[in-house]
């Protein structure tokens, strides 16, 4: 067995000690767990003691970007950039025509936009687009089509012209809402204000 971990953000991170297992990742999402996991798991500890460990289990086995045959079934490992976080895996199985998006992709659940990289995002939908890939797994959401490249830039374009129109969190949540209002994952509406709106810092007097 294998066990991957694609990109540092908690939802993707904290589960792994429940598995025993060494951890494969991407040499740069391997050295920002590195960096921050242990942060990032003390902070979600606080709030859920009783289901989050204190510290993050760190990856130990290097995941290199191309191809790889395991138990005889291709594999595709791809270094995915400045989406949702700045480094991500992607996993495809090209016989099965099926690509393991995690976080470049949502489907019906509210997305996490805190680095605004709204620009190489929608890029790289449109660049997996091209690709024959036919079933898509999000990394948020139920599995389906390729028609999911488009609604998730239709999501961040109107999510970019809803940012730039927000007076603070909580009025980009009421926007983000009223143009969603059937998806699914509010809480991570609110998870990102701090990084959206960062608290301002008041001047010496």
């Amino acid at each position: 067995m294998r066990l991957y971990v694609t990109h540092y953000h908690p939802d993707h991170l904290l589960g792994a000690a429940a598995f025993g297992l060494p951890i494969h990742a991407l040499p740069k999402v391997k050295a920002k767990i590195d960096a921050v996991g242990d942060r990032v798991a003390s902070e979600e500890h606080e709030k859920f003691p009783d289901a989050i460990p204190s510290r993050a289990e760190k990856p130990s086995i290097i995941v290199s970007p191309g191809s790889e045959r395991i138990d005889g079934v291709p594999f595709e490992f791809l270094h995915l950039e400045h989406a949702e976080t700045e480094h991500a895996l992607m996993i495809g199985l090209p016989e099965q025509r099926i690509l393991i998006t995690q976080d470049l992709i949502y489907n019906g659940v509210h997305v996490f936009i805190s680095e605004r990289a709204f620009d190489t995002w929608s890029a790289n939908l449109q660049r997996f687009k091209a690709e024959a890939y036919e079933r898509i797994l999000p990394g948020h959401g139920e599995p389906s089509g390729a028609e999911l490249y488009d609604r998730m830039r239709n999501y961040l374009s109107t999510a970019r012209n809803l940012l730039s129109k927000a007076s603070d969190g909580d009025d980009l949540k009421v926007r983000l809402i009223a143009a969603f209002p059937d998806f699914g994952g509010r809480a991570l509406l609110d998870h990102q204000k701090r990084f959206l709106f960062p608290p301002r810092k008041e001047a010496n007097v």
